[in-house]
């Protein structure tokens, strides 16, 4: 368990880092265009496929499953992780959102994360005291299917992407 927050300190201190050295890109892309900048959807079940994992405490796994996830890219947010007893999470705050946080839809990243990280059970975002949440039981209910599919067949990956192409 000390291991798991040591490491979760490390994290945070290095994303926080990267976030005031220099993302050179616009500041806090948001969900719907960050994910798009990867190639479309068959490039992006390939890389988010690839980075699947079984836990949180993976930081360099959820760290890239962030990113695909579209988030926005690295710098651009700071991530917390809840790695030491369920339920499990992952905290994402944006602290200069690209637009106002009540009109970005997290859900289809926050469902693909969930879906991707075996043990997740929450995802929250947070920007400028505001919050975003959604639990992976909240996601299997909108789904109408368990959101861990999204990280056990790749085949619903892929259709869970092309139904939220632009």
């Amino acid at each position: 368990m000390m291991k798991t927050a040591l490491a979760s300190a490390a994290l945070r201190v290095a994303l926080g880092v990267l976030a005031l050295t220099g993302c050179t890109g616009a500041a806090a892309d948001d969900p719907s265009t960050a994910a798009s900048a990867t190639g479309g959807p068959d490039a992006r079940t390939e890389a988010l496929w690839a980075g699947r994992t079984a836990y949180v405490g993976d930081n360099s796994k959820v760290i890239a499953l962030v990113d695909q996830a579209g988030f926005g890219p690295l710098g651009t947010y700071t991530l917390s992780l809840w790695t030491t007893r369920p339920p499990y999470a992952v905290t994402i705050d944006l602290p200069h959102p690209a637009k106002p946080f009540e009109q970005t839809d997290f859900s289809e990243a926050a469902t693909i994360l969930l879906g991707t990280v075996s043990n997740l059970d929450a995802v929250h975002v947070t920007s400028q005291g505001k919050t975003y949440s959604l639990t992976a039981r909240e996601a299997t209910a909108t789904l109408g299917r368990d959101v861990k599919t999204l990280g056990t067949d790749r085949q619903a990956l892929a259709d869970y992407l092309r139904s939220h192409e632009d």
